[in-house]
């Protein structure tokens, strides 16, 4: 069934889409957004589960534009209902917790491996940053060959699922702490104090999950369907189809989904070849409730990172630790996320052949007793984190150039094939709509 024209399109209600839809429609336009689930939010939702509030994953809202949560354009927040957090996260290393970043915390290692850093460290290669590197070199370049293979190479490989050689050393950006020489050697003395860092705090609600944001970005939005997700873009006829046959004509689009999804379902060739070859990994996350408090060993850590390759998950967090009015008094909540490639995220019986593994893994480490699990939660993010391969700006540049001569303008971290941070996808969402309508 052929839809009567709508003049802007967004597609996915998600915090970019919604921050879109919100700008659209500020600016006195024609609006339809599209949602293939059957509540909006994307990955930035909460789930009440029992006594517990869930996140679909881990997702705090670092703030650089804005001084607090109620200056976030459009989200009507009261800065009453958040806490600024200031981020406790560690590494476990050697079978002790080290603060994170391991590299500016050198000093806390046990004295055997702390000794076996520093030389390595001294004996590293030189980084030239003027010549382009992978992510592999650029690691052993700047902290030395024995704490590339301790902690950063199977971290990161573990998280993104793929070897550190096929990542550009672009894959760091500002999201990966840099082999500052001062800050490296002042972390190699012991208690040294933690260099600050784009996340060294961050807002949280305090009651409750981060799903308040998306309540806030929803409220008051016009021309909203749920339950329609996209399964064919006609590019030259400026049309898009639903599961449900319905088809909605367009005259600028503004699609959220991940960008290979986009170029895949388009009636374009050369841009289904182009996307094909985005990379990308995906996370498996766990989220358990225990009708017990945590182990006073973790009180107060908010995330632990976990290289060991014989451990299933790369990341434990503690949604209990980050703020009380996630859970009931007695009680705490915590998430575990595994890294996966996107590959074998289609293997039968994934999520249950690997359960009992985590849940194994989280016992064998004495962190918690299984008898203690009151609920457990999967859910699945199939794009987790985009791949800056050597081919990626140039594949990201071409698609985008070529959507943009149909009137399609790519949003939001998966949109764009970014690694970006929640306000960075309201900027830039909000940023576009006003570049591309004004």
């Amino acid at each position: 069934m052929l839809r009567s024209k709508n003049k802007n399109i967004v597609i996915g209600g998600g915090i970019s889409g919604l921050c879109a839809a919100k700008t659209i429609q500020e600016m006195g336009q024609e609006l339809l957004l599209l949602e293939q689930c059957p509540t909006l939010g994307g990955l930035t939702r909460t789930m009440e589960v029992g006594d517990f509030c869930f996140d679909y994953t881990g997702h705090f809202l670092h703030l650089s534009h804005y001084r607090t949560p109620a200056e976030i354009p459009f989200a009507g927040l009261n800065d009453d209902d958040w806490q600024q957090v200031s981020r406790r996260s560690c590494c476990f290393v050697a079978g002790k917790m080290i603060e994170a970043p391991i590299q500016y915390n050198i000093g806390q290692l046990p004295v055997g491996v702390y000794e076996e850093v520093v030389r390595s460290y001294k004996e590293r290669p030189i980084f030239d940053e003027s010549v382009p590197t992978t992510f592999l070199d650029f690691i052993i370049q700047g902290f030395g060959q024995y704490l590339a293979d301790l902690f950063l190479i199977p971290q990161n490989e573990k998280t993104m699922a793929i070897p550190l050689e096929r990542l550009s050393s672009k894959a760091v950006k500002r999201f990966f702490p840099p082999p500052v020489e001062e800050l490296v050697r002042a972390g190699m003395i012991k208690n040294s104090s933690t260099a600050a860092e784009y996340n060294s705090t961050f807002w949280y609600p305090r009651i409750g999950g981060i799903g308040r944001l998306v309540n806030g970005l929803s409220t008051g939005l016009d021309g909203v369907h749920v339950r329609q997700p996209v399964t064919a873009i006609d590019l030259c006829a400026k049309t898009v189809q639903t599961k449900s046959g319905e088809i909605f004509p367009w005259d600028v689009l503004f699609p959220s989904m991940p960008l290979n999804t986009l170029c895949r379902i388009s009636n374009d060739p050369d841009l289904r070849a182009a996307g094909e070859k985005l990379s990308h990994s995906s996370t498996i996350s766990f989220n358990i409730g225990l009708n017990t408090p945590v182990k006073p060993e973790f009180e107060g850590i908010h995330w632990i990172y976990v290289p060991d390759r014989s451990i299933p998950f790369y990341r434990v967090g503690f949604y209990s630790n980050i703020s009380k009015g996630t859970c009931t008094p007695g009680t705490s909540a915590l998430y575990v996320e595994v890294g996966i490639s996107s590959e074998d995220l289609l293997v039968p019986n994934i999520v249950r052949d690997l359960q009992p593994k985590v849940i194994a893994a989280l016992e064998d480490l004495g962190w918690i007793d299984s008898r203690d699990i009151s609920c457990l939660v999967v859910n699945i993010i199939e794009h987790a984190y985009v791949h800056f391969t050597e081919e990626r700006d140039r594949l990201v540049e071409d698609i985008l150039e070529r959507l943009h001569r149909y009137c399609v303008h790519p949003i939001g971290r998966y949109g764009l094939w970014e690694y970006t941070g929640m306000e960075d996808a309201l900027e830039s969402s909000m940023a576009t709509v006003r570049e591309v309508l004004s």
